[in-house]
């Protein structure tokens, strides 16, 4: 049988930085092409706003097995420990593999992780850093058992060459996500709406004009990428963390002191509906300091700035809360009871709510 012929890697990964679901598929042929088991895109380190661990044929047990063992450290990691190696002497994007491991193995203080890979079989592989920057590093590897064995130079070299793309992916992916930020900074602007986009560590993204004019009149401190402001019941920082915690609440409001004289100003957070994985940069939550509550002729483009939700979906969601029906709706916009079904479901679907009871509880802090 002869050779298999390579793919078109950049056609391959772009197609995952542009839709980031397509990623499990790019690193899966990756594998295939290497004669491996599995492909891997990780994650980890300094600012990235959530390590990442993707991994093809992979049951998600091992992922979370692998994490809460704590074995991403260089000392129990031979993988982290020859990638370590060979940063501290300005190698940042070798192809490493077995023979690197083969090195850094005896110098663990452990051998848990060398005897896990053995476990679940992924003793060999290759890997190359794709980024490493002020937000961490991501990584690009093959997984391999004994049965697939060591990586052949001719595997490795296959690897390079799908890794050229994947980093070419990875930076533009970045870069879509980083101007997701500055896009609904501008949708906030075309409504004159003060509002702060944050990651998902509840790091300053972006913010619209009128945020930045709080930032330059101190109403609103930053430092580094962190805001924070006196207030109650608690201090904008504490606002910031309950909004972007696991468990925390979808919707804080915290009234932030101002000098005498001049009008009280209340700072309101949403946190967005949920996205795909990230790279480090989707906006996560937006904090709104002068948002058109109950102000139904702003309101509309305020849900199409933070939701998503198209004209005709946030006019249906303001009708929805002021409590008319279904079939008044669709008469008052004149289309069939079937449309209207299917646009209330987008609105579901894009707000991240099970049914129009949390739609409700959802509007109520823009419109009550």
């Amino acid at each position: 049988m002869g050779q298999r012929a390579e793919p078109d890697w950049d056609d391959i990964f772009m197609q995952a930085a542009l839709q980031p679901d397509a990623w499990l598929d790019a690193l899966d042929t990756l594998a295939q092409h290497t004669g491996s088991s599995h492909g891997q895109l990780i994650g980890v380190g300094g600012a990235r706003e959530i390590p990442f661990n993707i991994v093809t044929n992979f049951g998600g047990g091992l992922v979370e097995h692998f994490a809460d063992s704590g074995w991403g450290a260089e000392t129990h990691n031979f993988r982290v420990a020859a990638s370590n190696q060979h940063v501290e002497r300005g190698y940042y994007d070798p192809v490493l593999h077995e023979d690197h491991y083969d090195r850094e193995i005896p110098r663990l203080i452990s051998s848990d992780y060398v005897d896990w890979c053995e476990q679940i079989g992924i003793p060999f592989g290759c890997q190359t850093n794709l980024v490493i920057d002020d937000f961490g590093i991501v990584g690009l590897a093959t997984l391999r058992n004994r049965k697939d064995g060591r990586t052949t130079a001719s595997q490795r070299k296959t690897f390079a060459s799908g890794a050229r793309a994947a980093r070419r992916a990875v930076r533009l992916q970045e870069k879509l996500e980083g101007e997701q930020a500055k896009l609904l900074a501008g949708a906030f602007d075309a409504i004159s709406v003060s509002a702060f986009i944050l990651d998902a560590r509840g790091q300053l993204l972006a913010h619209s004009t009128g945020a930045g004019e709080m930032l330059q009149a101190g109403a609103v401190r930053i430092s580094g990428r962190s805001i924070d402001a006196a207030g109650a019941p608690f201090p904008l920082r504490d606002a910031v963390r309950a909004l972007v915690a696991d468990d925390g609440p979808g919707h804080v409001r915290t009234k932030i002191a101002t000098p005498p004289g001049r009008p009280p100003l209340v700072i309101e957070g949403f946190r967005l509906p949920e996205r795909e994985w990230s790279l480090g940069s989707l906006p996560h939550a937006i904090l709104i300091a002068n948002g058109p509550k109950r102000d139904r002729a702003g309101v509309a483009p305020f849900l199409s700035a933070i939701y998503r939700l198209s004209p005709a979906e946030a006019d249906i969601a303001v009708r929805l809360f002021e409590g008319k029906s279904r079939a008044r709706i669709a008469a008052e916009r004149g289309v069939t009871a079937e449309t209207l079904r299917g646009q209330i479901k987008q609105i579901h679907l894009k707000c991240d709510v099970d049914g129009e009871a949390a739609l409700m509880r959802l509007l109520s802090p823009i419109l009550g």
